[in-house]
């Protein structure tokens, strides 16, 4: 059900929903989902992932892909899918700490990267399909190259390496090389200089939430301690930390939420003040790369009535909108130019874990949550495919430099 809203613009309607009977037996939860053209994959607290196949305004379970195997009756805390290519990839993050990596359209396993609970809570995949960058509890940064093994290829952020932590391996060289300590900038309106990691401040906190943008040339951090970090990619260097979220009392929230929008220029965060953020990321790396100290303080708007639990962008280029999802079980469409709200929908009967569009233009987007149900909601105005689709092909074979490679 949509309510509110005026009748002109952009619009999504409730198509169809379909609850997991397993998990709803068992009482267990839709964690996460991510969305290629036709098909949408979920994460459970159960030890099963599952692919949806979307037709016209439906829903059908297509296949499952079972993690049992070497990791027990655990979860998932996120899964990922790969831009479009010859061999889709999904990434999912065990809920014991490790990357399981899967082809979407086989259901075949093809990899697992030897990652722990401190770096794997969220990842992403980068231009091209070929690397991906984890973050967790440590607070650090793991990147992998997925053609060169299951050892991460670096590690930024952290005085000490947490995957030495976590498997002994403080004595390895090839570890120590790859480990790195970089330099961040800190937020909060203040302009000074800190060592990321290092300190305990906000950098060093856990990462909850990870975005990188429609170009390749950016990431996103959002943090544990309400902050949001922007790295630069091609020099992978911290260009700014903001401190973002904040609750009454100038207590911390963490920022769950976190994506750019398609013109990789802004960057969104949602957060545990119920609060949306809007930032000019882009404005930040350049003006770190001129070493310029002065920065916009990000615009903010009040956004649920709880927790906001994810944020997704729309990714057709003549739509600039975003749907949040809540704790407080609703899920809202917004204009986040204007910070104007466009619909919200009631069709969870419990808290809204996480949302995705299609990569297609936003063709449609769906949502899953506490209440094991998946939400499909299908456009009802014109969906600009040709230009989401020129963005996806020049992203595909973008190529990006980074230290230690190219990604």
């Amino acid at each position: 059900m949509a309510t509110g809203g005026a009748p002109e613009g952009p619009r999504w309607e409730p198509a169809t929903k379909v609850a997991d009977e397993e998990l709803k037996a068992s009482g267990a939860a839709l964690r996460s989902l991510s969305c290629a053209s036709d098909l949408i994959v979920t994460s459970s607290s159960r030890p099963v992932v599952k692919v949806w196949q979307v037709a016209e305004a439906s829903l059908s379970e297509a296949r499952k892909l079972s993690i049992l195997e070497g990791h027990g009756a655990v979860g998932s805390s996120c899964v990922e899918v790969s831009g479009p290519g010859d061999r889709q990839l999904v990434a999912v993050c065990y809920d014991d700490g490790g990357i399981g990596l899967w082809d979407l359209r086989s259901a075949g396993r093809v990899g697992e990267l030897g990652a722990s609970i401190p770096q794997a809570l969220k990842a992403k995949f980068l231009p091209g399909g070929q690397r991906l960058v984890s973050g967790g509890p440590s607070g650090s940064l793991c990147f992998w190259d997925l053609r060169k093994g299951d050892r991460p290829e670096r590690e930024v952020g952290a005085l000490r390496s947490s995957l030495s932590m976590m498997k002994g391996e403080d004595r390895d060289p090839a570890v120590k090389r790859r480990r790195t300590e970089t330099k961040a900038q800190h937020g909060g309106g203040s302009e000074g200089r800190g060592a990321l990691g290092i300190d305990g401040g906000h950098a060093a906190s856990p990462i909850f939430s990870l975005a990188v943008s429609a170009d390749g040339s950016m990431l996103g951090c959002g943090r544990g301690s309400g902050a949001v970090s922007v790295m630069s990619l091609a020099s992978q260097e911290w260009a700014r930390d903001v401190s973002a979220h904040w609750n009454s009392g100038a207590k911390l929230a963490s920022v769950r939420a976190l994506a750019f929008d398609v013109d990789s220029r802004s960057l969104l965060s949602g957060g545990d003040d119920n609060h949306v953020c809007l930032f000019d990321a882009a404005a930040w790396v350049r003006r770190r790369s001129h070493n310029e100290n002065r920065t916009a303080q990000p615009e903010r708007f009040s956004a649920h009535r709880g927790w906001v639990t994810s944020l997704s962008v729309c990714p057709d280029p003549a739509r600039r909108v975003c749907v949040t999802t809540s704790w407080d079980r609703t899920v809202k469409l917004w204009d986040f130019s204007t910070h104007a709200l466009l619909h919200t929908y009631k069709d969870h009967t419990e808290s809204v874990f996480d949302s995705a569009f299609s990569p297609d233009g936003g063709r449609f987007f769906a949502t899953v949550g506490v209440d094991a149900q998946l939400v499909l909601y299908v456009a009802k105005h014109e969906v600009s495919r040709n230009g989401a689709a020129a963005k996806d092909e020049k992203n595909a074979f973008a190529q990006v430099k980074v230290k230690g490679g190219e990604a």
